[in-house]
């Protein structure tokens, strides 16, 4: 949902002065004053909450030794920072796009999208390193801190009130958090602050000028559009890649000397790591969603967007005055899956009938809920299948129900079970480590060995061009296996 942000007018301006004069505090990573309105205590509490909700409805990459291994690298850098005090942690996100952010508090993540593109443990290192910058230069606290004198919510603005804020089923408003964003000053703040926590544990600070070339040819591979999330939240460019290299020289060659990569250590740990999307979650056929591990598929309304999430799958209108939703309602089965939906507080159900949808047992009925935004109107359908009760949710604003009534029930009742041999065995891509043999260049290589992604994606995920020439004995990152329907 969109939030317009009014100009401040002489009044707030003035408070906002006053206040950010009682609100000034000492920046501990660089010794400058910086607005902030919010304690160590309460910076750790509110990360805190807002890493469940990451881990909840993001999701985390099951790879315990995988994780570990991140863990480990992104503790070892905190403990050399301004902040070791603060309860760090650091997961991995099961998200193919290549993004890492920073809570409040030290609760860092990176997403396997990102693993697959590095090259060496100094590339990670870099990015959690200037991740620890942004926490420990309190970047995220001084955004909020704005954020609360301005009199703004936080990001993604809920559209329910507390009552029926079931409804929603997908990214709380605390964590609009992550899509504050930093200014250039924070940026350059926090490159120049990783590469400090790098050196201090003998990284090769080269790695960061590697990783934002990296991130700007894959814009250039996509012709601009598509930018990586890691990459539109934290705008990279030559200015900024030129001011990282310029920080760099300044480090005597004899330091540079002493540095580590440690490129194989860490290929060997992605070994295998999944690449791109994974089908077993759930995939999209056009407005088709077929889950193979669950086994059923749904069709959502055409021209709709939509997007698979860890907790839900959700389509929204054209207009953006239409969702539909799908989610788990628990294993309790249909029936007291409804009972506990429309006796909610705040809500009102009409039409509540019993009925079978392509076999399964299910209820489903309108409802009208109250919320601080005004009245949402929709539909709901409850149906048990494999042992477990799914929720399908259309709603909108009191007076389009008419309009969208028929697209909500028709998606409901597009519920069945999955029995497509294909769909059932879809499995993802995935890194598998290859030593050459002889001299070649990737182009050769991909025409040699083939490969489900071009050679073009290929080279960018080895940090070369395509007709660089690669030696033997070389160990390179190669992706097997089928590019999963749908992408």
């Amino acid at each position: 949902m969109r939030r317009r942000v009014r100009f401040l007018n002489i009044p707030l301006v003035a408070g906002w002065l006053a206040a950010g004069a009682a609100g000034c505090a000492t920046n501990p990573a660089t010794g400058g004053l910086m607005l902030s309105l919010i304690g160590e205590e309460q910076e750790i509490a509110m990360g805190r909450e807002y890493s469940a909700q990451v881990d909840a409805t993001m999701g985390l990459y099951e790879d315990p030794q995988l994780e570990a291994y991140v863990d480990s690298i992104g503790q070892a850098l905190a403990a050399v920072s301004e902040r070791p005090q603060l309860p760090w942690s650091f997961k991995i996100v099961d998200d193919p796009t290549v993004n890492a952010f920073a809570l409040p508090g030290g609760y860092l993540y990176v997403t396997r999208g990102i693993l697959t593109h590095f090259n060496s443990e100094a590339e990670l290192a870099a990015v959690l390193g200037h991740e620890i910058g942004h926490v420990t230069a309190r970047h995220s606290v001084e955004q909020i801190s704005r954020a609360q004198l301005a009199g703004l919510g936080l990001g993604v603005a809920s559209i329910l009130s507390d009552e029926v804020a079931s409804l929603q089923g997908v990214i709380g408003t605390g964590l609009g958090v992550l899509f504050l964003s930093y200014s250039r000053d924070d940026e350059h703040q926090a490159d120049l602050l990783g590469v400090r926590y790098g050196l201090r544990k003998a990284y090769d600070p080269r790695e960061a000028v590697k990783v934002h070339r990296m991130l700007s040819r894959q814009t250039e591979l996509r012709g601009g559009s598509g930018i990586p999330n890691w990459l539109s939240t934290h705008p990279s460019s030559e200015d900024r890649i030129d001011r990282i290299q310029a920080h760099v020289d300044t480090v005597p060659p004899q330091r540079l000397a002493t540095t580590v990569v440690h490129r194989n250590e860490f290929l060997r740990l992605v070994d295998g790591l999944v690449y791109g999307e994974n089908p077993r979650h759930g995939f999209f056929q056009e407005a088709l969603f077929l889950h193979p591990d669950l086994a059923f598929q749904l069709r959502f309304p055409t021209d709709w967007r939509t997007q698979n999430l860890t907790q839900a799958v959700l389509a929204l209108s054209p207009e953006e005055d239409a969702l539909v939703q799908l989610t788990l309602a628990g294993t309790g089965g249909h029936t007291a899956a409804a009972r506990e939906f429309f006796t909610q507080e705040g809500m009102s159900g009409a039409g509540i009938d019993r009925e079978t949808i392509n076999g399964l047992p299910a209820t489903t009925g309108r409802f009208q809920a109250r919320t601080e935004q005004g009245v949402l109107e929709g539909v709901a359908a409850f149906l048990d299948y494999n042992g477990r009760t799914y929720r399908i949710l259309g709603y909108s604003p009191q007076g389009k129900l008419g309009r969208y009534e028929q697209a909500f029930r028709a998606t409901a009742r597009s519920f069945d079970r999955l029995t497509d041999p294909a769909a059932l065995d879809a499995q993802p891509m995935r890194i598998d480590l290859l030593t050459l043999d002889r001299d070649a260049t990737v182009a050769q290589l991909a025409a040699r060995r083939g490969s489900p992604i071009p050679a073009s994606e290929l080279s960018l995920l080895n940090g070369v061009r395509e007709d660089d020439v690669l030696s033997a004995g070389q160990t390179v990152k190669w992706v097997v296996g089928e590019r999963p329907p749908g992408t």
